[in-house]
């Protein structure tokens, strides 16, 4: 049965994300650099690189719109991109950088949570990001994401094997399975594969070496944020004893945008990448187009940007300032404002020791 219809269905979605990423954090990178002049400068770099990066990931994938099929013990990532000039060897490397830049994506999310978690906690280690310091946090992410590019091209390299397992070569009769879902030589496919067992049914390191390397990268950063956001949270209801109930709710609506932004990559990145690598570990008899699932991959780009703009006042504000003034549209100071009382309380002796998020 084809499923032609689903991958360009995928590919639309993706394209849709693509969209939408560009809209939405072109804008969070706008107001950052011109309208939050009260948040703290390093901050501001790290919000910036962090949205470009997610605008670099949505780019490679509207280009070559990855997308996965499920069969039995094995699991392929393909794409239909042919263009003049570009082998599949180098469209393979182009779907590996996509990965890497995955990979980066939910490192630099630990570097911009760890800023988060010093700065309430008032940390000397803060000045690790003064200077040409901030590098060293930097390149934690593009290690990472090196690693993971590395992981997909070593590991999950499409050999012979793997290409006479999606013959179905247990199935001499029967079509392969790109021809049959894609209408596509599985000889002339670029992307990686896991297929987990061998033809006698023992496990095949190449595809156990991709499947855990890239979810102990993952782990690794999870791990982080998930220890710092527990320790924050006890710890946060101390700090808040005794200041104002002002502060309070400044301190509050900050954290609410942090649980936000930990549960949407966990939701959108996390648990479909995991899922999608364990799967072809089960042998399960199918053949699915389980590339839908990773299409929450697309959604996560601007979902981040849209919850720091939602939630965060500071944005809120200047985005109605924007719609008033149209023309401060660059240069515009904004100020935290609690509606209901109708006065400023966010000073920036405040902002610099209450930003969090």
């Amino acid at each position: 049965m084809s499923s032609l219809h689903i991958y360009h269905m995928a590919s639309h979605f993706s394209t849709s994300g693509f969209v939408a990423t560009v809209i939405l954090n072109s804008t969070l990178i706008f107001l950052t650099i011109f309208h939050l002049r009260q948040i703290h400068k390093t901050y501001k770099t790290l919000i910036v690189i962090f949205a470009a990066l997610c605008l670099i990931f949505s780019f490679i994938e509207m280009l070559v719109h990855p997308f996965y099929h499920s069969y039995n013990g094995g699991l392929i990532n393909f794409n239909m991109v042919r263009w003049e000039g570009w082998s599949e060897d180098w469209i393979t490397v182009l779907v590996a950088s996509y990965s890497g830049v995955y990979v980066s994506i939910v490192s630099f999310f630990t570097v911009l949570f760890l800023f988060r978690y010093w700065t309430m906690m008032s940390s000397p280690r803060l000045e690790i990001f003064k200077g040409w310091r901030i590098l060293i946090l930097v390149s934690w992410s593009v290690i990472f994401g090196i690693i993971g590019g590395g992981v997909v091209l070593y590991f999950g390299w499409i050999d012979s094997y793997s290409r006479d397992y999606m013959r179905r070569y247990d199935d001499p009769n029967s079509r392969d399975v790109m021809l049959e879902h894609y209408d596509l030589d599985v000889n002339h496919v670029s992307g990686y594969t896991v297929i987990a067992y061998d033809q006698n049914g023992n496990l095949r390191w190449n595809a156990f070496g991709f499947s855990f390397g890239i979810i102990f990268l993952m782990e690794i950063q999870f791990a982080i944020v998930g220890y710092c956001g527990f320790h924050m949270h006890f710890k946060m209801n101390d700090m808040l004893k005794n200041v104002s109930e002002t502060h309070r709710r400044l301190q509050k609506q900050f954290f609410k945008s942090l649980v936000l932004q930990i549960t949407s990559p966990t939701l959108t990145f996390y648990i479909p990448a995991v899922a999608i690598l364990t799967v072809p570990f089960l042998n399960i008899e199918w053949s699915l187009p389980t590339g839908l699932i990773v299409c929450s991959f697309s959604i996560y780009p601007p979902i981040d940007s849209l919850i720091l703009m939602l939630i965060v006042s500071d944005y809120r504000n200047a985005i109605k300032g924007l719609f008033k003034h149209p023309s401060n549209m660059f240069g515009t100071k904004t100020t935290v404002t609690v509606a209901s009382h109708g006065v400023v309380f966010a000073t920036r002796a405040m902002v610099k020791n209450a930003w969090v998020s």
